[in-house]
């Protein structure tokens, strides 16, 4: 099943990459330089991997990961 994106893939796709770009060059400090946006693309495309979410109070789930099923037609 293909995940279902609030937003477009490529918006989500080139947000992320702008993020990963700023940690990448500026290490720590371009951690400070991520935006909102690029903060909750990275998240989608997190979500949309399979990355299991912790819920705030609760325990870590046992499972942080579940593989996306992938249809081939």
């Amino acid at each position: 099943m293909t995940p279902i994106l609030p937003r477009p893939a490529d918006d989500v796709f080139r947000h992320t990459s702008t993020a990963l770009g700023k940690i990448d060059l500026y290490g720590p400090r371009g951690l400070t330089m991520v935006t909102f946006d690029e903060i909750e693309a990275m998240a989608l495309l997190l979500a949309a991997l399979g990355v299991v979410p912790t819920i705030p109070g609760h325990p870590t789930p046992t499972t942080l990961f579940v593989p996306v099923e992938r249809h081939v037609k």
